[in-house]
């Protein structure tokens, strides 16, 4: 009885074949790849575990990754014949200055249709995070959290997910947040929100090829393997058109 309940699945075996839309793959703009040869490591790999769509999203940080939607198309161009990949690019984007200026201006490269991935600071939640959200909706976009399981600041206070989902925000699972990559208090938060089907969709985050080597062994208890099995449907609906 006791094997039962601790049985693991393979998280590849599950994932493999959802198009990947939250990466830092692209070369020497952000903290991920920092070259165009690592850059082609990691999308090699990425086809070796069975991922051929993927959305490049370097971060947009004022005041540390400077990112235009300039710069990223001229880092995208670089890599944009890798051979049985397809690419596209967006970006994460802080909740900051620059992303309120970008807003404005409509000038946010959405991930697909109107779909926008945004991040806060590790350390502390944006000031007026609600009526950043309001003003992002006001404009015609849909945001997309990243890896809200990592916001250490939110563990205490879990209403605060289904306060996202309220008021229109979707949310996008870390894969590796499924193990102890991250500690295990953003271990149990990602499972406890997997479990409560809080997760909209499921993105890597690789900035370096450990990230994927971790992926390829990792294991998740098998009563998780419905709720990923979902949102990782739900990914390719949006991201890839699959059925």
């Amino acid at each position: 009885m006791f094997g039962i309940f601790n049985k693991k699945k393979s998280f590849l075996d599950i994932w493999s074949g959802t198009p990947e839309m939250h990466c830092h793959v692209l070369p020497g703009i952000d903290d991920g790849a920092k070259t165009v040869a690592h850059s082609e490591v990691l999308l090699r790999k990425y086809k070796s575990l069975g991922c051929d769509k993927i959305i490049a999203t370097p971060h947009t940080m004022g005041g540390i990754y400077d990112n235009t939607p300039a710069t990223i198309l001229n880092a995208y161009n670089s890599i944009k014949e890798m051979q049985g990949i397809d690419l596209s690019y967006s970006s994460e984007y802080m909740l900051d200055e620059v992303f309120a200026n970008y807003l404005e201006k409509k000038e946010l490269i959405p991930l697909v249709d109107n779909f926008v991935l945004v991040e806060m600071s590790f350390f502390q939640p944006p000031e007026n995070l609600f009526e950043q959200i309001f003003k992002i909706g006001s404009q015609g976009y849909i945001p997309i959290i990243a890896h809200p399981e990592r916001y250490a600041y939110y563990h205490k206070r879990p209403e605060i997910y289904r306060d996202f989902k309220k008021k229109g925000c979707l949310l996008q699972l870390n894969g590796l947040s499924l193990s102890n990559h991250y500690g295990e208090s953003v271990q149990k938060i990602a499972s406890d929100l997997l479990k409560d089907d809080l997760y909209d969709f499921i993105g890597l985050d690789t900035h370096r090829i450990d990230h994927l080597e971790k992926i390829e062994k990792m294991q998740i208890p098998a009563k998780y393997s419905s709720a990923l099995e979902n949102i990782c449907l739900n990914t390719r609906k949006t991201f890839h058109n699959l059925l």
